[in-house]
Parts: structure tokens; C-alpha cells; sequence
């Protein structure tokens, strides 16, 4: 029994590995590509919302099936509660403390990938929660599309980067 155990833990380590390589890979898609798809998939700033995007459209890929591993079961709310873990450091470390080591943020998002891959094998949500799950995540998407066309002002949707935007977007 635990071999089998062990083996069922080990088979999503591959949709992990592709998981963690397509949000780097998103990462940097805008700027080699701008275009009005790559800007929707890939952070085009700094701020911590757009690079939520780096999580969101990979986990969304796993969850739906295109790199599937052996068995998953609580997967959308696990992919839910990733990206508000994602958002939450995000404003802890850069807001709170105002970090700004690249290493730290690679470890936030290694973090949530991670979390992801061990929620999704949790208890699966009662079958009337489905519906509910499938709407959240599908707003999140939508809200991804539409704060990438039109930000709304707050220190989420601000890059740090450039502390004129700051100052003009919190006032």
C-alpha cells in the first residue's frame, strides 16, 4: 500500500515541472512578444495582480486536463486558493515590507505552484460547489482580461517600479 501511495504522489511531479516552466516561459512573453494575446497571458508590469498571470493560465492548463496528472480532485478550488495565497504574499512582501528580491518572488510563485499540485489532492468540495468554483474561476479570468485592459487604481495593479504611477494611481 504505501508503494502504490508513493507512486500516485510522485506522478504529478511532470504537470508540476511543465507548470512551474510555462509561468517562467509567461513571464517574459510580452516583452519578447507584445501583442494584444501575449499582453492578456503574460504580465505587462510589475505589479502584483499582472503577475498573478504567471500562475493563473498554467495551473488553469493543468486543471484543465492538457497536462493532467494521475489524479487530481479538489483542483479549481485548490487553484483558487493559489492564486489569493499568490496575491496575499505578493502584498505582504512588497507592500508590507517592501521587498524587492527576485528571489523571494520565484519562491512565492514555486510556493503556489506547489500548493496547488498538494490542495488539488485533497478531499474533492461537495458536487454542489462545482458550479461556484467553475464561476469564481471563470471571473478571474475575466477580471484578468479586463485589469489588463483597464487597471483599476490600488497598490495591486501598480508597478513598483515606476513610483510616479505610484504616487498618481493611490491619490
Amino acid at each position: 500500500m504505501e508503494k502504490q501511495e508513493q507512486s500516485q504522489s510522485i506522478n504529478w511531479l511532470p504537470a508540476l515541472v511543465v507548470a512551474l516552466l510555462l509561468g517562467v516561459g509567461l513571464h517574459e512573453l510580452f516583452r519578447i512578444w507584445p501583442s494584444i494575446v501575449t499582453e492578456f497571458l503574460s504580465p505587462v508590469n510589475n505589479s502584483i495582480w499582472e503577475h498573478l498571470k504567471v500562475l493563473f493560465w498554467p495551473l488553469l492548463l493543468v486543471e484543465l486536463g492538457i497536462f493532467p496528472p494521475a489524479h487530481r480532485s479538489g483542483g479549481l478550488l485548490a487553484l483558487l486558493l493559489s492564486c489569493a495565497a499568490m496575491l496575499a504574499a505578493g502584498w505582504v512582501y512588497h507592500l508590507v515590507l517592501g521587498g524587492t528580491e527576485l528571489w523571494v518572488d520565484l519562491a512565492i510563485f514555486g510556493l503556489c505552484i506547489l500548493a496547488y499540485f498538494l490542495l488539488s489532492d485533497a478531499p474533492r468540495p461537495g458536487k454542489q460547489w462545482l458550479p461556484v468554483l467553475r464561476l469564481l474561476t471563470a471571473l478571474l479570468a475575466a477580471l484578468m482580461i479586463l485589469f489588463t485592459l483597464n487597471p483599476p487604481h490600488g497598490a495591486l495593479f501598480v508597478d513598483p517600479a515606476r513610483p510616479a504611477i505610484w504616487y498618481e494611481r493611490l491619490c
